[in-house]
């Protein structure tokens, strides 16, 4: 359904969510104004809004899908802008806590690339539509209207520090993981809206590096799953556009990564493989080593507001962010835009829409959720609830799924599935699935010395 005649969509933040949001929006509305506090780049690279562009993105192919699906033909333009597909698992080494997953044959992928490169792309092609305009330099610092329904936001520029009222029909606020949405509906009478945090304390530090070609051509991604109960550190190893790799080593707290460049060897040295830290020694690094902090889970649960405010949905990491890295951000970004499509197609782009959208926003990050935070809260020193019955239950099983998953590639491709959010938790629960996890519920973890680069590929 299409609801034109001089409508004015209004989304506050350019990043990732953002621009996906305003392409939905503009098939529905008549103009559509994104409003984002940097310069926006006029070629791949990294921009100072998005605090962790400079870090490794794993971003999984179902994720990668559905922003595909969203606007047609983003995939074949990333890959031709330089980004690589790597089929998962038999092109991804995978390290969990009871060894390496088997090389498996699969559909499902990684797409790799820089995250400069990824956005550049995609707004690209998002902001040829006429339809879309971009306010550059200025922020929102807070909204219009009442309880009942949101009308706009206050902007400023951040320059010349001139204040604006811009007025909307329907307002996205993808204002990422510093947004304020929840101080800013206060004043409008809008209730506080409860809050989740889950902190363990996850740090990142990357450094890029350039092989030898081949190396680049032939070394598999790696990712060293952190044991959140052990030394609490992994790492990531990826191919990146031009030639170079991108090496991130994460820690939680207690085993934070160092950020200088002398020290960031050392730390990869820790990992409980040393396979990373041999590749990165034979290459050349290119630049300095960087870090990120505060990588907590937090969300608004917006659903347990008794009236939500009519034409304003929040998305993205404003309404749920995730320790990235279980590499979940970009698909769960995708999949709230997806779901918000939805309604807006079924009922149209109207305030009172905005309420069912958000609720869908909040179901399609379940899933990631549940996966984050149970893993969390194992950690000896989290900040958050304790660990319910049902969650250990969970994590339990979970741990009998990821055993049987380095012996059989049945589970193997189950388990990646799962991960990559291209299936519920539910399809763990398969009788194939369960059979195999109890069946090794007793069993000995496989040999996580074993080279992942020479494991035979599409068993």
């Amino acid at each position: 359904m299409s609801t034109k005649s001089g409508q004015h969509g209004l989304v506050l933040g350019g990043g990732f969510a953002g621009i996906l949001a305003a392409h939905v929006l503009a098939a529905h509305m008549d103009s559509v104004t994104v409003v984002e506090r940097d310069v926006l780049p006029s070629r791949p690279e990294p921009r100072k809004g998005v605090p962790q562009a400079r870090h490794s993105h794993l971003f999984m192919g179902a994720g990668a899908r559905t922003a595909d699906a969203l606007v047609p033909g983003l995939l074949d333009a990333w890959t031709e802008a330089g980004a690589q597909l790597l089929a998962a698992p038999s092109d991804v080494a995978f390290l969990t806590k009871y060894g390496w997953l088997p090389r498996t044959a699969h559909d499902e992928f990684v797409l790799c690339c820089s995250r400069g490169l990824l956005d550049w792309v995609m707004r690209d092609r998002v902001l040829r539509n006429e339809r879309i305009t971009v306010l550059t330099e200025t922020e929102a610092v807070g909204l219009t209207g009442d309880a009942r329904r949101v009308t706009g936001a206050e902007l400023r520029h951040r320059t010349s520090g001139e204040r604006t009222v811009l007025e909307a029909d329907f307002i996205v606020a993808a204002t990422g993981r510093s947004s304020r949405v929840d101080d800013w509906l206060a004043p409008l009478g809008v209730p506080r809206i409860p809050v989740e945090v889950v902190d363990a304390g996850t740090a990142y530090a990357t450094r890029l590096f350039r092989p030898t070609p081949e190396m680049h051509r032939d070394t598999p991604g790696i990712v060293m799953i952190a044991n959140v109960t052990g030394e609490a550190t992994g790492g990531v190893l990826l191919p990146l556009e031009n030639g170079l790799w991108t090496a991130t080593v994460i820690g939680m707290r207690g085993s934070e990564p160092p950020t200088s460049d002398e020290e960031f060897q050392d730390f990869a040295k820790r990992l409980s493989h040393p396979a990373m830290a041999e590749l990165i020694s034979a290459a050349t690094p290119q630049g300095t080593a960087r870090g990120f902090r505060g990588l907590l889970n937090r969300r608004l649960r917006f659903e347990k507001l008794p009236r939500h405010p009519e034409g304003l949905v929040v998305l993205g990491d404003a309404a749920c962010t995730l320790n990235p890295s279980h590499a979940h951000g970009l698909t769960v970004a995708a999949s709230a835009v997806a779901a918000m499509r939805a309604h807006l197609r079924r009922h149209g782009a109207v305030p009172a829409v905005a309420g069912r959208a958000q609720r869908a926003v909040s179901r399609s990050a379940v899933t990631a959720w549940q996966l984050s935070v149970n893993d969390d809260l194992r950690h000896p020193d989290v900040v958050g609830p304790r660990l319910s019955p049902m969650v250990r239950a969970q994590n339990y099983y979970a741990d009998r799924v990821m055993l049987a998953a380095t012996r059989q590639p049945d589970v193997t491709r189950a388990l990646l599935d799962v991960i990559a959010l291209a299936a519920p938790v539910t399809s763990l629960m398969r009788p194939r699935v369960l059979t195999a996890s109890f069946r090794n519920a007793g069993g000995s973890p496989t040999d996580s010395s074993a080279d992942p680069l020479f494991q035979p590929r599409g068993a």
